[in-house]
């Protein structure tokens, strides 16, 4: 990995570790504050409104008493002044029916006409699975100012001769919270943790299965547990009370609706207006129509027999999620711009949310939605901004001191995320080291002012060049000047563009068209790792870039002398070029020139001609036989060749190795036995 792309990691680690675990941190103090209390309220809702309406067990129903009943039968709206003469009708065609376990959740407290309470005891007696709900009394216990300081709980059962007739009695007791009705007690505490009416219900539907099925069906002992709401009144089916009479009066019709089921009676008022037993919960309508008290109790019977109230992960197990949750959203902000960012937390989040939905739709697992979606987004962001910014300040002042160190604008961006906060450092770079020709003898013939002129015309048409292709001109030496592609993730692009750029300086500075402001130069490529910073000592200090590929790619382009050639690269630079992906530009044309030893370099050098357009075909052959030849120390052969393509148009290398033939013939000995030839220097 180059340096900029350890240093841009190093960077993204370090910003997303520190807002991934200070995220992960508040988004847990959150949860366990009174914030996480949301999830009961929006949270709850939020799920509730993703999973909508859910298809009840259809083993529970409902006998609904309402305003539309009372008015069928010609009776009083109240529910508790209807002749329980009605209700003995009922029980006697439910039980006849089939029906596993009649629940009321009606109060027979007070005494009413004679024969009708003594009809309905002889028939929930007969029936022998009826349950009746009894009611839970709180006295306050008041200190001698007034003010309350306990309370008690007592039960108040149905009359004696109900009670005694019935299968059991047993509480049910709805607390009204600021999030409305989401919670129910299989056992209540205050009253010696006595089973409510839901679970003795459940208890009953359980009778008769094997032992495993009953312990697969055990009801908790801790409460409360969770209502998992099937969806607004009337969802859990509701028959009218006539109706129901009209059913059970047919044996057949009342078999096939209650045959095995657990039936309910209780007041379900439809009507907001009119309704009295009723309790406000996620699915309570934007006109008010709440749910009521009977289809909250056959909602918790259902839960019990399906085992589908909802749970929460244990503690140490919602903190993970929601530090791994922190983690996801804190990444993006570690390594790309805001809008990507944000993007990037979109789809966190979708993900998230689609994940609490399945586990709440299908396994009845309730994950907090709030915290992690609002409150850890809104932080994960936050953070993810500030420490960018932070970073952009770090960089700006690090682009105002590369400015000061003599960098073109151009490169400072560049520079400054390749050095981030350090003096210096070593980074893969593309190396183009050109000097003119002849400038020596150019610069004897001018004044100092025209000398100055002749450069800066020059340099005016070469650096943009290099600006162009993605480089910069990192130091002008008299008439050489170093330029530089460094390579932040994709050396090979670097190398494509650096041998571009080459190619466009030879036909500016070398071919036909040339001009007033252009003069011969030779061109040298070399890559490899180069040290980048400040250089220098005391005030005079430099932005430079230093090391042997620096040193190698000016060697290069001296050897351009002897070969009479333009553009010249390493063996390196060729594999790269040949590696790199194609951006619709032509490649440059390239042929092996063979390897060299270069005065002050102990390794030998493979050297690589660029050009535009590629030798002729005969030219080219014959090289490469010739080179071949060269190589394998066979000279004579090797010349003819080197001939040959010099007369079918290679005018340069060509000529070099017929002369480099000549003077190893004549002195064998000069030949190492490796096939380099040995360069002078520049």
């Amino acid at each position: 990995m180059s340096g900029p792309d350890r240093t841009s990691r190093r960077r993204g680690i370090g910003r997303w570790w520190t807002s991934a675990l200070a995220t992960a941190v508040l988004a847990v103090g959150l949860w366990q504050s009174p914030v996480g209390e949301l999830e009961r309220g929006p949270g709850l809702r939020a799920l509730y409104a993703l999973r909508g309406t859910s298809p009840p067990p259809d083993d529970v129903v409902i006998v609904g008493m309402d305003s539309a009943s009372a008015q069928a039968l010609g009776l009083a709206e109240r529910p508790d002044a209807w002749p329980r003469r009605l209700h003995a009708q009922l029980v006697a065609g439910l039980a006849a029916s089939g029906a596993r376990v009649i629940g009321f959740d009606l109060l027979f407290a007070q005494p009413r006409d004679a024969q009708a309470d003594a009809a309905l005891a002889a028939a929930i007696r007969d029936a022998g699975n009826v349950v009746l709900a009894e009611t839970v009394r709180r006295d306050f216990v008041r200190a001698a100012d007034g003010q309350v300081v306990a309370s008690t709980e007592a039960r108040v059962p149905p009359l004696p001769m109900f009670a005694d007739a019935a299968a059991a009695t047993a509480p049910f007791v709805l607390a009204k919270t600021p999030d409305g009705i989401i919670e129910f007690w299989p056992r209540v505490a205050t009253l010696g943790d006595r089973p409510s009416l839901p679970a003795v219900l459940a208890e009953r539907m359980f009778e008769g299965e094997a032992d495993d099925r009953r312990h697969e069906h055990r009801i908790p002992d801790a409460s409360p547990l969770t209502l998992n709401l099937y969806g607004p009144l009337g969802t859990v089916r509701t028959i009218p009370y006539p109706r129901a009479l009209e059913l059970v009066a047919d044996p057949r019709e009342g078999a096939r609706v209650f045959a095995d089921k657990a039936v309910i009676v209780g007041y379900s008022e439809s009507n907001q207006s009119r309704q009295i037993d009723a309790y406000r919960t996620p699915f309570s309508t934007a006109e008010g129509v709440d749910v009521s008290g009977v289809e909250l109790c056959a909602t918790a019977l259902a839960n019990l027999l399906d085992a589908s109230w909802l749970r929460r992960p244990a503690e140490p197990a919602t903190a993970a999620l929601l530090a791994l949750h922190a983690g996801l959203l804190a990444l993006p902000w570690g390594f790309v711009r805001p809008r990507a960012a944000l993007l990037a937390n979109a789809a966190t989040n979708l993900a998230y949310t689609a994940a609490a939905y399945l586990a709440f739709a299908t396994m009845f697992l309730w994950l907090p939605v709030v915290v992690p979606l609002v409150f850890s987004t809104a932080i994960a962001g936050a953070l993810g901004i500030a420490l960018q910014h932070r970073d952009d300040l770090l960089r700006r002042a690090e682009l105002e001191r590369a400015i000061e160190l003599g960098v073109p604008r151009r490169a400072v961006e560049k520079l400054a995320t390749v050095l981030g906060t350090t003096p210096g450092r070593t980074v893969f770079a593309v190396c183009l080291c050109s000097d003119i020709v002849s400038y020596t003898t150019l610069a004897e013939s001018l004044a100092p002012g025209a000398a100055r002129d002749v450069l800066n015309r020059y340099f005016g048409r070469f650096i943009p060049v290099v600006e162009a292709h993605g480089g910069y001109a990192s130091d002008l030496v008299g008439d050489s000047v170093m330029s530089l592609w460094i390579a932040e993730s994709q050396p090979e692009r670097a190398v494509a563009d650096a041998c571009r750029a080459a190619i466009e300086l030879d036909r500016i500075m070398n071919g036909a068209a040339a001009g007033d402001s252009t003069l011969p130069t030779r061109l040298g490529l070399h890559c490899g790792p180069v040290f980048i910073g400040e250089v220098g000592g005391g005030e005079r200090r430099e932005l430079r870039a230093v090391g042997d590929i620096v040193n190698t790619a000016s060697r290069i382009q001296g050897a351009n002398k002897y070969l009479k050639t333009g553009v010249l690269a390493s063996r390196e630079v060729a594999e790269r070029l040949d590696a790199a992906p194609s951006s619709g530009n032509a490649r440059p044309a390239r042929r092996k020139l063979g390897r060299f030893r270069i005065e002050g370099k102990g390794q030998t050098l493979e050297l690589v001609q660029l050009s535009a357009a590629p030798l002729p075909a005969a030219a080219a052959d014959a090289f490469d036989d010739g080179l071949r030849a060269f190589e394998a120390g066979d000279f004579d052969a090797a010349r003819g060749h080197f001939a040959a393509a010099h007369a079918a148009g290679d005018a340069g290398p060509a000529v070099f190795y017929v002369e480099q033939c000549c003077r190893l013939a004549a002195q064998p000995r000069a030949q190492d036995g490796s096939g380099a030839v040995v360069l002078p220097g520049k």
